[in-house]
């Protein structure tokens, strides 16, 4: 089924980031299988914006790849925003890599970065020591005074800070690479128990380091910028990748809005049903489904103990009879606790919900949904209206 729709439905139904992942596209996961053929080029959040350019470039080569088998091309002037910084960014890398130069890759696209290429235009010949630095000095006093050549130094202070923090941000992400590869070895079936012992430890001793190196920081910045990027990454990273966006076969064609009466962004998604269904709930636990999903989701930044907060002993009752939970090879963290909700696979949400229904102890389904807020979310997704509103 082909669905022309606006684009602040799509960045719900087929997410990015991790971040930008919704019940909604869990749900659709699960039952669909979702490519974008147009895209309008006008992403409505800002955060569909700041995908790992590591991820974003592996996701494109395997696409063109998957494009040159096909011989599938697309027109220049139908190429996205996206695609064309792509190309851009594989030369630099190519001329880095042939000049003996690397180019620090896990970096977000600023709104001041364009600004501060304007005014280093501007100002390219204010004199400089050896290392770059400004000398104040033989600067001319009109310029000195000039408040967009403050505002220049202050960009500039602010990018080789950010330059900084993503340089130590791609070293701590490569030493959760390893901590990734020891954690898959380690649940290798025919692992010898002391390779397996010394396997673990190793990777224990590694994220040490790594949260070590985070409280050197003192600060939140660099932190949220590395779980941000270590999500994307472990996402894309599982088999096959999480996000529906990382399975298209072709890149989408770009759609200009004035092209559509009235002039608006669209997107052309192609929604194929999956049949059979992988995961089949009946009735009673579709609804249990719902509110398990609901609740979460309203937490999804969390780990797993948020079960805790829908029911007392619900972590410690549900998640042990969920095996893919704790299973590299299917998305899954050998430590549940560095699990978060926005990464559950379908099939983690499906495990969820039978062992939830399965457990002996589990609350009245009613208590639940009229507990807090949650009846009104599970009502909005149904449409209704609560009473006396």
């Amino acid at each position: 089924m082909l669905l022309w729709c606006p684009e602040k439905d799509v960045a719900s139904i087929l997410p990015r980031t991790i971040r930008n992942r919704t019940k909604l596209s869990l749900l659709m996961e699960m039952t669909c299988n979702i490519e974008e053929i147009v895209s309008s080029d006008e992403l409505v959040s800002a955060k569909q914006k700041k995908r790992d350019q590591v991820v974003e470039l592996d996701s494109a080569k395997r696409v063109a790849k998957l494009m040159g088998e096909s011989g599938v091309s697309i027109p220049p002037e139908r190429e996205t925003t996206l695609q064309k910084q792509i190309k851009e960014v594989v030369g630099r890398s190519k001329s880095n890599s042939a000049g003996g130069e690397t180019e620090a890759t896990s970096t977000r696209a600023r709104g001041w970065h364009e600004e501060l290429e304007e005014l280093g235009e501007k100002f390219k010949d204010v004199p400089t020591d050896s290392k770059g630095r400004y000398i104040m000095r033989r600067i001319p006093t009109k310029i000195v005074e000039d408040p967009q050549f403050a505002r220049f130094l202050e960009l500039t202070r602010n990018f080789k800070a950010a330059q900084k923090r993503t340089v130590l941000i791609e070293e701590l992400l490569q030493q959760q690479a390893e901590v990734d590869a020891l954690d898959l070895q380690a649940h290798a079936p025919d692992l010898k128990e002391s390779e397996r012992t010394t396997a673990l430890a190793k990777a224990q001793q590694i994220r040490q380091q790594i949260e070590e190196k985070l409280e050197d920081t003192k600060g939140h910045a660099t932190r949220d910028e590395f779980e941000f990027f270590k999500h994307d990454r472990k996402a894309f990273a599982s088999n096959p990748p999480l996000l529906m966006w990382d399975h298209r076969r072709a890149e989408p064609l770009k759609a200009y809005k004035e092209e559509f009466y009235p002039e608006k962004p669209l997107s052309l998604l192609d929604v194929q049903p999956r049949h059979p269904l992988p995961y089949r709930l009946s009735g009673a636990q579709l609804l249990f489904f719902r509110m398990l999903t609901t609740a979460l989701w309203q937490n999804r930044g969390d780990n797993l103990t948020a079960l805790d907060r829908i029911a007392p002993g619900a972590f410690d009752a549900v998640t042990p009879n969920v095996s893919s939970l704790t299973d590299p090879t299917r998305g899954g963290e050998r430590n549940i606790l560095d699990l978060t909700i926005h990464r559950l696979t379908p099939e983690m949400a499906y495990g969820l919900t039978k062992a939830w229904f399965d457990w002996p102890l589990r609350p009245n389904l009613g208590d639940l949904i009229h507990r807090g807020s949650l009846v009104d979310d599970i009502q909005a997704d149904e449409g209704i209206r609560p009473r006396g509103r």
